[in-house]
């Protein structure tokens, strides 16, 4: 079944964080869609193929499912998006399986923009060249985005910036995401703001913040982070809100890397 019977320009990937490479990828993807006159589609997967491919080493997301569709929704450039479950059948499906049963049957892919990286299929077999060549047989083309470069020689990729907020770096990660690295917390007792699980958290230390309830307006604050024997935990000593309360963390920067006792003090 097609799903778009006039047809579609697809763009495929993660995004997790839609920084500023994934939004220069979406706008090819909006301005080859316009030049075709067709709908201009994503294709995303839940949870991260690393997840189901190598559990050890899944990465820590930057942003929640829910926040990455709202960003997409939000650059202007994306008319529908597709949420794909990366279970098993996915992870043993060839490239070849994957562009003509998913992108080209139920979809009706007519064109396909990503990263000059990207690469899909079991063994990662689907390389932008390799999708190239089954382009001329299944009548697509395929429109591939040059990596931007950015501190220095690394290109703007969400490993990049989840290294640097790894490290305490979040006025270059805010440079590559275009806003400031953001957790959704729960607020707990003893002034805790409870972090979620799986997300990219700075290490250890003191930073500045801002604290958003719901719709209202971000005021500043200083948070700790502490850690211990892994586990991260999150602190605003002098914030005020109820316990329960659900509250977005806006990191700034890093103010100075503490120890756990003078945390606890």
């Amino acid at each position: 079944m097609n799903l778009l019977k006039q047809g579609c320009v697809i763009s495929i990937g993660v995004f997790d964080g839609v920084h500023g490479g994934h939004r220069r990828v979406l706008q090819m993807l909006r301005e080859t869609a316009k030049h075709r006159g067709l709908p201009a589609v994503v294709v995303t997967f839940d949870p991260h193929p690393r997840s189901a491919l190598q559990p050890d080493r899944a990465p820590p997301m930057l942003v929640s499912v829910q926040r990455r569709l709202e960003l997409l929704e939000s650059t202007g450039c994306v008319e529908r998006t597709f949420l794909i479950p990366f279970d098993q059948l996915r992870r043993e499906q060839s490239a070849d399986d994957f562009v003509r049963d998913t992108l080209i049957e139920q979809l009706g892919m007519r064109a396909l923009v990503v990263g000059a990286n990207f690469v899909c299929g079991k063994g990662r077999v689907g390389s932008v060249e390799y999708l190239t060549r089954l382009g001329k047989s299944e009548i697509f083309s395929v429109h591939p985005v040059p990596l931007h470069a950015a501190l220095g020689a690394q290109p703007a990729s969400s490993t990049v910036i989840r290294r640097l907020i790894l490290d305490g770096d979040l006025r270059r990660a805010a440079q590559l995401l275009g806003r400031h690295h953001e957790l959704e917390c729960k607020v707990g007792s003893g002034r805790e703001l409870l972090l979620p699980m799986g997300m990219c958290v700075p290490h250890a230390g003191r930073y500045c913040v801002l604290l958003r309830c719901g719709q209202g307006a971000a005021r500043q604050a200083n948070v700790f982070i502490t850690s211990e024997r892994g586990l991260r935990r999150c602190f605003a000593p002098h914030a005020d809100f109820e316990p329960g309360t659900h509250v977005t963390v806006q990191f700034v920067e890093e103010l100075e890397m503490v120890r756990q006792e003078e945390v606890l003090a």
